[in-house]
């Protein structure tokens, strides 16, 4: 606590990414703005440089001095007047805000997503290393089950509250986005959503994953979860009834008849509370022998189930992976690289097979030596090939940036040269997600030939990078499915 360049939060270090001159513009600013280039400011044309200012400011530690000095440079203001004198302003300030992308090609003014600046949470919960719950609610069809009494046996101090129905206890009670990690436990037995088709974007290509959702909410705090906008609700949700889940599987797959790839982790991390829940051993008894890859993905250390349970090959246990610096910055809670990697060498000299994900990626000026010491470590500690690597890059919608924004004031990834795509999200221009997957791809391979390396929702031009062959969801899932 307390290092240089370091800001603290509730005991967790915030690294600071630049200079945080306030998020709303300064009267002095406006003015200096306005007697600099003689016009005057609408509310509009306000907020669009308020907020190019901050984010050039958030990305490169740019003085407002300093990028005022570059556009009284600039020539194409120089010869401009009138209403053209703020469209050529705005102009200058876009390239200067992705340097990248104007040296490749023309930016959309629409593609940038300019919106208002916001003051940043206060006082937001941040997750501890050690989870414990603040109070644990459970659904009264639910409060003789088994996982109950498992949280009342690591927890006997925490409060108990028998509720009707989750859902229900929630609507009543409004919550906002400063309470989203708030630790509390939702114990509920689950009576919908128990198993779908991992959501693709149209126009991409997607890899036939399906999903058994096994709880809703995360201990840990990812500056890029899409969790933040589209939990409606505080704490951590998590199903007693998995019978009614295994049950539910069974039935969809006398359906289907083939095999697949399913697995956990899409809305939680499958194994940070696995201490408590103990749902690893029972899944992995529940598919060991389904003809299908069931997959559990962590960002923990949390194995010690899985070491005490008989391994089976078409389980597979997955780790995301991060240069440490990202961990520090944007995964909060989270344990280190370094323990991750560890507690992949332990799982599999038990006899499970591995996986990893590199979602998201996530670009700088260094990225290059990050993310190739990374693959270094990952190669250097663990025997390949493993069932799969993936490869995404950061991504989200426009919801996520401004929830990111609140509350992460200290990070800029958002910061980066995403644009609004054709699927609404904003991402990095497509020639720089080339180039990151190209050199990923022969980082990877410089160590292991044989694992498949797949993209996440990424369209089939992109996908040539990997593949060419590759041009068709079923055509990747097969490639996935080989063995």
């Amino acid at each position: 606590r307390g290092k240089k360049g370091q800001s603290e939060r509730r005991g967790i270090l915030y690294p600071t990414h630049g200079k945080i001159q306030g998020l709303i513009m300064t009267e002095p600013l406006k003015t200096k703005i306005e007697t600099t280039f003689n016009f005057t400011l609408n509310q509009n044309q306000y907020h669009d440089l308020n907020r190019l200012f901050y984010e050039i400011n958030q990305r490169d530690d740019s003085t407002h001095e300093q990028i005022i000095s570059q556009l009284v440079a600039c020539e194409n203001i120089k010869k401009s007047g009138g209403r053209g004198k703020f469209s050529a302003i705005k102009e200058q300030l876009i390239k200067m805000r992705f340097p990248l992308t104007s040296k490749k090609e023309k930016i959309d003014a629409k593609k940038v997503y300019l919106a208002r600046l916001k003051e940043p949470l206060v006082q937001a919960p941040v997750p501890a290393q050690l989870f414990i719950p603040e109070k644990i609610f459970v659904e009264k069809a639910v409060k003789n089950s088994g996982l109950l009494r498992k949280f009342y046996e690591k927890f006997p101090e925490v409060n108990i509250e028998e509720i009707s129905q989750a859902w229900e206890y929630v609507q009543k009670n409004k919550f906002n986005l400063a309470d989203l990690k708030k630790p509390l436990v939702f114990i509920v037995k689950e009576e919908h959503d128990f198993l779908k088709p991992c959501p693709c974007t149209k126009g991409h290509l997607g890899c036939n994953y399906w999903i058994l959702n096994l709880g809703f909410g995360c201990p840990y705090d990812c500056s890029y979860c899409f969790l933040q906008h589209y939990s409606n609700f505080p704490g951590i949700m998590l199903p007693a009834n998995l019978d009614d889940f295994f049950n539910k599987f069974d039935s969809f797959y006398k359906k289907i008849k083939r095999p697949i790839r399913i697995g956990t982790g899409e809305f939680c991390d499958s194994l940070a509370l696995d201490h408590i829940s103990e749902y690893s051993t029972k899944l992995i008894d529940f598919f060991r022998d389904k003809h299908v890859f069931f997959e559990l993905k962590t960002k923990s250390d949390n194995t010690s189930g899985l070491l005490e349970t008989n391994p089976t090959p078409n389980c597979v246990i997955a780790w995301s992976l991060n240069p440490q610096s990202l961990i520090d910055s944007e995964e909060l809670g989270a344990v280190s690289l370094e323990k991750r990697l560890e507690a992949a060498r332990q799982v599999q000299n038990h006899g499970f097979s591995l996986a990893f994900h590199f979602d998201p990626v996530i670009y700088s000026e260094n990225w290059e030596k990050l993310y190739q010491e990374v693959i270094e470590q990952l190669y250097a500690k663990l025997t390949s090939p493993f069932k799969w690597i993936s490869i995404g890059t950061l991504r989200g919608t426009r919801k996520l940036k401004d929830a990111h924004e609140l509350r992460f004031p200290q990070s800029n990834i958002f910061c980066g040269e995403l644009f609004l795509s054709e699927d609404k999200k904003l991402r990095y221009p497509k020639f720089l997600r080339k180039q990151i997957y190209e050199n990923m791809l022969r980082w990877i391979r410089k160590y292991d030939q044989k694992t498949p390396v797949y993209l996440c929702m990424e369209d089939k031009d992109t996908w040539q990078v990997i593949d060419k062959n590759l041009t068709s969801s079923s055509l990747i899932e097969q490639y996935l499915l080989r063995e």
